[in-house]
């Protein structure tokens, strides 16, 4: 049998029943544990479920489409897009959780924000951020992207907050999300 095989029909016993144990699936699909765990990690990854001792449970958003960090679904202005090395997206509902998940993800190639002004797709890498305004728009701490620099600037005087580029950005969210 085929792994995306198997995985497929991981997801249906999921499907059916919210949770599977790697001791069920080893029986009915006839194969070790280690490859159970192999498979489960990987469903894991794609954001198919979620691993727990002895086996994965459904995710706790029944979109497909939600956020990859928080399940919540992505809004036009907010979308933030991760284009992952085997060649699987990665979407987030706003560029906090999209940022999270880049610093979380090293096989990530590529990512891409929506401008918060014109909807347009930019490479985050370029693009400005405004963290933290008086705007909650998400996630918090708010994080909004801006191509522009300038206008990210002008979007500051009326909403506060701190403009930053992107390494700045992770540092902010990864020190603000520490306990």
């Amino acid at each position: 049998m085929l792994a995306s095989e198997r995985r497929q029909i991981i997801l249906e016993h999921l499907e059916n029943s919210g949770r599977v144990r790697v001791s069920e699936l080893t029986e009915i699909l006839d194969v070790s544990r280690m490859t159970i765990h192999r498979d489960l990690s990987q469903l894991a990854d794609e954001g198919h479920l979620e691993k727990v001792f002895g086996g994965a449970v459904a995710r706790q958003s029944s979109d497909k489409d939600g956020c990859a960090m928080c399940g919540m679904a992505p809004r036009e202005r907010t979308a933030f897009v991760l284009q992952c090395a085997d060649g699987s997206q990665l979407q987030a509902c706003c560029p906090h959780c999209g940022i999270m998940l880049l610093s979380a993800r090293p096989q990530v190639v590529s990512a891409l924000a929506a401008d918060y002004l014109h909807g347009r797709m930019v490479n985050v890498r370029t693009a400005t951020f405004l963290v933290d305004p008086d705007l909650t728009v998400c996630c918090t701490p708010t994080v909004l992207c801006f191509q522009d620099r300038d206008e990210a600037e002008k979007f500051q005087r009326g909403f506060g907050g701190k403009v930053m580029d992107l390494v700045n950005t992770q540092s902010y969210l990864r020190a603000s999300m520490t306990l």
